[in-house]
């Protein structure tokens, strides 16, 4: 299981995918990548944060060691918007490409929700408990606690307590594109039940109606079908969601 193992800032994120392309060697990027990090001391650190954000942002699930950029789902939305934008979708696409991260949310969200302040030691016993003794997961869940302060959704109450401060705010926009991650990335299938989307996935965020949304853009940017109990969207891999197109639709 691949560790979580420096928490992240979403202008990092945002910045790195808009510095480089398709086809990038990352050994060629390194000083102006490392610029960006510039609040960050000592050049292992910097070295850990190239490697996580490359990892999920900028190689496919597919060839983990590639030396240069590869397409990921998330580098054209960044390419094309601002990231007061696309803030929320940065955070949902690395719970889209990390086991890791979905089993820490998930287990925050059964033990805590967002209602009770969240006990770095209790959650950190109950990982232990249920992976074992392994630091891979004890520091993931630092750091991706750490990355959720620097997204604004915690904020540090005393040494162990983390308190919920405000959940990213997701509009049709933002939520189209989840549900495409949701289906590509994660679920790697064109057809999606929404009826089965799992709750702790949006634990972080403040989403429309998803069922409305669904409704409101079927036949446009997919089609949605409900029939038996289910409400079901099917996405065509070859219909490009292009900038022009959106604006059109989503009057951005």
């Amino acid at each position: 299981m691949k560790g979580f193992d420096r928490p992240l800032k979403p202008s990092w994120i945002y910045n790195f995918i808009k510095e480089l392309s398709v086809g990038d060697k990352f050994s060629e990027h390194k000083e102006i990548l490392n610029s960006l990090l510039s609040e960050l001391n000592g050049e292992e650190g910097k070295r850990k944060v190239r490697t996580v954000l490359t990892r999920y942002y900028l190689k496919s699930e597919s060839n983990p060691t590639s030396k240069v950029v590869e397409y990921t789902q998330i580098q054209d939305v960044c390419k094309n918007y601002s990231l007061r934008e696309v803030k929320p979708l940065l955070l949902f696409f690395i719970l889209m490409r990390s086991n890791l991260i979905r089993l820490l949310t998930k287990m925050i969200d059964e033990i805590f929700g967002y209602d009770r302040d969240i006990n770095y030691m209790f959650l950190r016993k109950k990982i232990i408990e249920k992976f074992g003794e392994r630091d891979i997961t004890s520091r993931s869940l630092s750091n991706l606690l750490n990355t959720l302060i620097n997204f604004g959704i915690l904020e540090k109450n005393g040494r162990n307590q983390f308190k919920w401060k405000k959940k990213l705010k997701v509009d049709d926009f933002n939520l189209v594109f989840m549900l495409k991650f949701y289906s590509e990335v994660f679920k790697k299938s064109p057809k999606i039940d929404i009826n089965e989307l799992e709750s702790y996935l949006f634990l972080y965020f403040d989403t429309p109606d998803v069922l409305k949304v669904a409704k409101k853009f079927n036949s446009i940017l997919w089609e949605y079908s409900s029939r038996f109990g289910t409400n079901h969207i099917l996405f065509d891999k070859f219909f490009r969601w292009d900038k022009k197109l959106l604006s059109n639709i989503l009057n951005i």
